[in-house]
């Protein structure tokens, strides 16, 4: 019986209304690319511009696409791309390769992309050198000029003479050179890698090495205070050359408009009202730093909310409901793609700026207690210089008012006095909260503070790992003490299967030692390798670093999403590669 009403229970679960709201629910993720790119026509056409010679034969300018997060780089990227491959009479002249830095943050990882894009299949992930990668990838390219080559009777790999070059512009047999467009997407990952200089060296001057190959890049930045040109090498800067297209933060109405767009699509009529879409528009731009794939994946849930409540639209409460989720969802995307370095540094991070938040409020509750017991200092002393003149004019009558007016006001003088002095001893004791709360390098944690406290637990882990040797010894050495002896030389009258008292299955481990145990990512850790995982972090988004680093001075480093949820998702994305790891070994 209770199985039977469990099925149900679990029946009702998996249904939704009778009546279904979306008509197709991939409009409303990340990664769709539409059919019409809104609000940004001025950067699609000068992106157009800058890529149009090479559908000429020309190589296209290098281009750098720059602006915050969620603001439709990568949209008018794959947008660019998609109608570049479906543009009819292009011959395959101009070859479009997109590449998710984040991803792929080796030379060999960017180039395995582009041979998988011209060739058709990934190449071997091991055993092949970079070199010989790099060859695959230029004969690729140079097999659209085999039509050329083999009409002259040639096999090497000569470059064309300006009169080839010419006749061939008249021929129209230009247009068959193929031409690589690789997009670099969130370069800032290859520059933290220390990868940027190489991968862009070999993509901008691969015509020497391989002739007759023409390179051009578009390089996708979302972190506005990264300086390229100090960067990069400056033999790498001075080839690149880049025309630079920004991408302006979208605005409320702007965000408005693409959610409408997406909703219009998305769903049936009447299902997203007016008033719906303005609550959801708002609840995205409330969350800093402004990210429209926030507000895709509120109007996803809530519209999966209303569906789950039988709802025949979205409701406030459905919107209410989904908010919780969506807030994280973009943050959990990230933390996903951070290192293990990197994951366990924010997650430090997040512990400290939580503690500081510990201190600032206690430091504000005893400032608000200490405001209190002085008003309440301030109101009983009023009350007895009150009582004070009210039985001085009992006393003296009222003829004497004019000179207890101006007793009066002495008195009140001197009380006000001492009050000052009062107060002044009350301020100069809470002096160092009021700091706290005014001076954010005081509450937000430094690099120099979260610097000392990972060395803290760099050496709290080395104690932990030498604690755990020791214990691994000493329980070989029990083992060793405790096994059974070898048959024919017992002198005890037990039998083969009695215990004795020092089985190893009695050994306990240590209490200081844990079980089970995790290392900690850093085994060691210079300033400046920290330095950059910090800017690592920083280039995500998921922190700001302000101050200047150097001169004794140290960067005041501060969490753009909330202490407790950083650390929740760190955690747990911990745990689940740490199952993946096991089920790998399995």
């Amino acid at each position: 019986m209770q199985t039977d009403t469990r099925i149900q229970s679990f029946s009702r679960s998996l249904r939704f209304s009778d009546k279904p709201l979306f008509k197709d629910a991939d409009i409303l993720e990340c990664d769709h690319i539409p059919d019409q790119v809104l609000f940004r026509d001025d950067e699609l056409e000068e992106l157009a511009f800058l890529i149009r010679p090479g559908l000429r034969g020309q190589r296209p300018a290098n281009i750098l696409c720059r602006g915050l997060p969620a603001t439709g780089k990568t949209t008018c990227i794959h947008h660019l791309f998609a109608e570049i491959r479906h543009l009819p009479g292009t011959g395959g002249t101009l070859i479009p390769v997109y590449v998710n830095c984040q991803r792929s943050r080796t030379a060999f990882a960017v180039f395995s992309t582009i041979y998988q894009e011209l060739v058709g299949h990934a190449p071997p992930s091991s055993g092949i050198p970079l070199r010989r990668l790099m060859d695959a990838v230029a004969k690729a390219l140079q097999s659209g000029r085999q039509s050329w080559g083999e009409s002259r009777g040639e096999t090497g790999r000569r470059s064309p003479t300006q009169s080839e070059r010419q006749s061939e512009r008249q021929s129209g047999k230009q247009s068959e050179r193929p031409i690589l467009l690789v997009c670099l997407d969130d370069i800032h990952h290859l520059i933290h890698e220390g990868t940027a200089t190489q991968i862009l060296s070999s993509l901008l001057r691969i015509y020497l090495d391989y002739p007759g190959c023409r390179v051009s890049v578009i390089l996708v930045e979302s972190d506005l205070s990264l300086d390229l040109s100090r960067a990069l090498d400056r033999s790498v800067t001075s080839s690149l050359c880049a025309q630079e297209v920004f991408f302006a933060p979208y605005t409320a109405t702007q965000i408005r408009g693409i959610l409408k767009e997406r909703a219009r699509q998305a769903v049936y009529p009447g299902v997203v009202a007016p008033v719906i879409l303005d609550l959801i528009t708002d609840r995205t731009t409330a969350i800093l730093p402004v990210d429209l794939r926030v507000g895709l994946d509120l109007l996803k849930r809530s519209i999966l909310r209303a569906e789950r409540a039988a709802h025949p639209a979205v409701t406030e409460e459905d919107v209410a409901a989904a908010y919780g989720d969506a807030r994280v969802t973009y943050l959990r995307g990230l933390v996903s793609g951070l290192t293990g370095k990197e994951r366990a540094l924010l997650s430090l991070i997040a512990e400290m700026e939580e503690e500081a938040r510990v201190r600032e409020e206690e430091a504000r509750i005893r400032e608000e207690e200490a405001r209190i017991r002085e008003e309440e200092a301030r109101k009983r002393e009023e009350e007895t210089r009150n009582r004070e003149e009210a039985r001085n004019r009992e006393e003296s009558g009222l003829r004497e008012t004019d000179e207890l007016d101006s007793s009066g006001e002495k008195g009140e003088s001197s009380e006000n006095d001492e009050n000052d002095e009062n107060s002044d001893i009350s301020k100069n004791d809470s002096i160092d909260m009021i700091d706290m709360i005014d001076d954010p390098m005081k509450r937000r944690p430094t690099s120099g503070q979260i610097y000392s406290r990972l060395q803290e637990m760099i050496e709290e882990d080395h104690r932990r790992r030498r604690s755990l040797d020791a214990a691994a010894k000493a329980g070989e050495v029990a083992a060793a003490t405790c096994a059974e002896p070898e048959p024919g030389y017992s002198t005890g009258k037990r039998g083969a299967h009695t215990p004795t008292s020092c089985t190893p299955t009695s050994w306990t481990p240590f209490p200081h030692t844990p079980f089970p145990y995790t290392p900690f990512p850093y085994s060691s850790c210079s300033y400046t390798s920290f330095y950059e995982h910090l800017r690592s972090l920083e280039s995500y988004k998921l922190i700001g670093i302000k101050g200047v680093q150097g001169r004794g001075k140290t960067s005041a480093i501060t969490l753009r999403y909330a202490a407790a949820d950083v650390k929740r998702l760190c955690e747990a994305e911990e745990a689940r590669q740490g199952e993946g790891e096991k089920m790998e070994k399995r």
